[in-house]
Order: C-alpha cells, then structure tokens, then sequence
C-alpha cells in the first residue's frame, strides 16, 4: 500500500512563509501577476518552466516536487489557512 504525502498548494505554501505576493514575484524574478495566475490556476503552474518554478522554491524553503499536487498526494488543505 502506498501511503500518501501531505501536500500543500502554492499559496499554502507562501502563506506558510509569511511572504507576500510581491515579495515571491521579486525574489523568484517574475511577476505578481505570474505568481497569483500559478496560484489559481493549477494548470498554468504546471506548464511553468522548470527553471521558474525552481526559483519560487528555492524562496520558499521548498524543493520543486513540493509545489506540485500529483495523483498519490492527499487533496490540497483548504481549512488551514484563511485568505
């Protein structure tokens, strides 16, 4: 049986982080507007360039594999943090 990894969403993530959309556009070198279209929109993310989301880990403490939800990862927390 495999077991399941807890997996967060990206704005999980940054929330977690404390850091602001800004913050993340600016120190990954993107745009706000690129950061809250991958934060919407799971399909947009995923088409991202390696190389993009790498940066947005590396400023989240994260490694690439942790942005991304697959098939064998529980459903993204939603009651964890409030917007």
């Amino acid at each position: 049986m495999t077991q399941k990894t807890e997996k967060f969403t990206l704005k999980q993530l940054r929330m977690f982080k404390n850091i602001s959309i800004a913050d993340l556009a600016a120190k990954s070198h993107t745009t706000e507007n690129t950061i809250h279209k991958y934060e919407n929109n799971v399909s947009a993310l995923r088409k991202a360039s390696y190389e993009r989301i790498d940066e947005i880990a590396k400023v989240l403490g994260v490694k690439v594999g942790d942005i991304f939800l697959n098939p064998n990862t529980e459903k993204p927390k939603q009651n964890i943090i409030s917007a």
